[in-house]
């Protein structure tokens, strides 16, 4: 367990280096200069190039890498050019609400995906189980925005029972902040669960015909027996695989989602930072996102430890 550790920090390092530097040398090529964005194009030559010098941008390309290595070695990550105040903070205040939709979303999901296999599992001529497996190959095809507009339009604008934007703290006001999770949420659900239930179905069909579930049964366990004890612990490893990089992927990728429901997370502020060319916050959240990759998958490699003895062993 501990050289595993050793490996992930080492690949930690290696994949924030790589992940830094082409993200650093990618967001020079977008056109035009942060300073004359900031200041106006009537802006003095002087006072443009001024403002250069504070933001780090004066000097030849490769002096601004090798001066942004050094301050991100030491810690220093910069100052955002729009909200004026350490990216750190800027990425840390905008990441509660994307990881809280995230985990739950994620969680809701898991076991939305266990509890429809299982079920089909056990009763697979049961016309309601089978109906929830045409409803996940659905949920697969259908794109997530077309999902949320149709949500917003029928139980925010139609209904009313949900707002259809905003976003609270659910630690600060849980009253207010869960009505105006639902709908994100719900969408985010739908699609989630439909691939998770997709990836479990295969695996557990590829654990049923195994000689070690007849001997179960001869022992007199019940089909649900089986299913609970030997299949599911056996056939969800693949699901772990999919939650872990499914789970890093929308940290850093439910743009739409967040677009649609007006929710400060990480993805909306990587948006509007490449359009307002922040570099320090562009390469803030780029590395940030990275970082969470390497963690979630190294989460995911320590529950195959606890999920298998087999892993344990080697």
């Amino acid at each position: 367990m501990a050289g595993l550790l050793l490996r992930r920090l080492r690949d930690l390092v290696v994949i924030l280096l790589i992940v830094g530097t082409m993200m650093f040398f990618v967001i020079r090529l977008i056109p035009g200069d942060p300073a004359i964005a900031i200041l106006g194009p009537t802006a003095k030559p002087a006072d443009v190039e001024a403002l250069r010098q504070s933001m780090g941008l004066s000097g030849s390309l490769w002096e601004q890498y090798l001066s942004w290595l050094g301050n991100v070695a030491g810690g220093d990550f910069g100052s955002s050019i729009t909200y004026h105040a350490p990216v750190v903070r800027v990425v840390t205040e905008h990441f509660v609400p994307t990881l809280t939709l995230a985990v739950i979303s994620t969680v809701i999901s898991f076991f939305v995906a266990v509890l429809i296999t299982s079920w089909n599992a056990v009763s697979p001529r049961n016309p309601v189980a089978r109906g929830f497996n045409l409803l996940s190959s659905l949920g697969m095809a259908i794109p997530d925005f077309w999902i949320a507009l149709i949500l917003v339009l029928v139980f925010a604008v139609s209904l009313r029972w949900f707002p259809s934007s905003g976003y609270t703290d659910l630690f600060t006001d849980p009253v207010a902040g869960v009505p105006m999770l639902v709908l994100p949420v719900v969408c985010l659900v739908i699609g989630q669960s439909a691939l998770f239930t997709l990836t479990l179905r295969e695996s557990v069909l590829g654990e049923l015909p195994h000689t070690y579930l007849r001997t179960a049964r001869v022992k007199g366990l019940s089909e649900r027996q089986v299913m609970l004890r030997h299949v599911l612990p056996n056939a969800l490893m693949p699901l772990i695989t999919q939650l872990g990089s499914n789970f890093a992927m929308m940290v850093g990728g439910i743009v739409i989602i967040e677009s649609i429901f007006v929710i400060p997370g990480l993805g909306s502020l990587l948006m509007g930072a490449v359009s307002t060319r922040d570099f320090p916050l562009v390469q803030g959240v780029t590395l940030f996102v990275a970082l969470m990759f390497v963690v979630v998958n190294l989460i995911v490699d320590l529950s195959y430890a606890l999920l298998d003895p087999k892993v344990r062993v080697s």
